[in-house]
Order: C-alpha cells, then sequence, then structure tokens
C-alpha cells in the first residue's frame, strides 16, 4: 500500500477522470455530498468520525485515508478515529479489523509529520515535503552503504552527513524564505 499521499492523489486523479466522463452525474453527486455533509443535528466533524468507521467497515482503502484526513482537518482527534475504526471492527468483525490498519498507518504517517517538531501542519502539502525528505534521506543512506561496504560505522557517517546537509538545508530555505518576503522582520 502507498502513503497517505499517494493514496490522496488517486483519488483526485480518479475523481477527475469520472468527472470528465460523467460531468452531470458527478454534479448531482457532489450537491448531494456537500447536502449531507453540512451542519445539521450531527457536525461535519461528528460526521467526519463516522465516515472513518464506515470506510473501515466498507472495507474502501480510498476513502480511509480521505476520511481520516477530512476528519482530522475538522478538529477530530486521533483517538476519536481510533475509535470510530473499533466500533466498525465491532461491527464488521475480523474483515474489518484488516482495514482498521488502514487508519492506524494513516495517523502514524501523521505522527511521522508532527514528529519533525514545530513545522505546520497542512496534511497534504507536509505529506509532499516529507516524502520528499525521505527521498534524499534514502538517497544519501543508499550513497554511504555503496561506498563504505567496508566500514562497519556506517551509521555515524550517515549521521555526520545528516548535521551537515541538515544546517546547510536550513540556511538555503531561510535565505530563500527572505528572499521572497516571506520572514518576519521581528523573526530575522
Amino acid at each position: 500500500m502507498n502513503n497517505i499521499e499517494d493514496r490522496l492523489e488517486e483519488i483526485d486523479a480518479n475523481l477527475e477522470k469520472i468527472q470528465d466522463l460523467s460531468p452531470e452525474q458527478m454534479d448531482a453527486w457532489g450537491r448531494f455530498a456537500n447536502t449531507v455533509a453540512t451542519d445539521g443535528a450531527l457536525s461535519p466533524r461528528g460526521k467526519e468520525i463516522i465516515n472513518v468507521a464506515l470506510s473501515v467497515l466498507s472495507k474502501c482503502v480510498w476513502g480511509i485515508p480521505l476520511h481520516v484526513k477530512k476528519a482530522l482537518e475538522l478538529g477530530a482527534t486521533k483517538q476519536e478515529i481510533k475509535e470510530s475504526a473499533w466500533i466498525a471492527v465491532m461491527m464488521g468483525g475480523s474483515p474489518a479489523l484488516m482495514y482498521a490498519q488502514l487508519v492506524l498507518e494513516e495517523l502514524e504517517e501523521i505522527d511521522e509529520f508532527e514528529a519533525l517538531g514545530e513545522m505546520v501542519y497542512y496534511p497534504v502539502e507536509s505529506a509532499r515535503l516529507f516524502q520528499q525528505l525521505m527521498g534524499y534521506v534514502d538517497k544519501v543512506c543508499d550513497e554511504v552503504e555503496r561506498t563504505c561496504r567496508e566500514d562497519t560505522d556506517r551509521r555515524k557517517l550517515a549521521l555526520n552527513i545528516a548535521e551537515s546537509d541538515s544546517r546547510v538545508i536550513e540556511q538555503v530555505v531561510r535565505k530563500e524564505c527572505d528572499n521572497r518576503g516571506w520572514v518576519d522582520p521581528d523573526e530575522a
């Protein structure tokens, strides 16, 4: 299974194709979905928490990341999302338990982003940046492994590279943010 960003991009791409093929039906579906999702006796947040459970119960690999993301954006806690997945498992048994794993995967990916520090969290954008960073980290570690096959202390070399590269990357990003006028003069 791909990461959350890949799944969300796949959903967007497929929905665009369906929209192109059946615009009237998709427009009607969109109006209906928006009507159902609006605030009523249940809040949009509550409805998304329910959608997580229904996605697990329905074994919908596309709906799970979509509704986990939406629930978080609407202020649901990770605990509420986990409990909704467990309700689905209670109602759906072992097959639902297999799909509840996807909820945990989505939440773990989000935990990875939050562990990066005080980064402002935008789920899709953070996922994209995180994946690019992980690609760079994989390349550095692969290069260390390739060039230092006989050296048993490859970990130390990789950490030294990470430390020096992170300082350089931080300086370059700060300079570019300043060049773009994104830096608050009080913070500089």
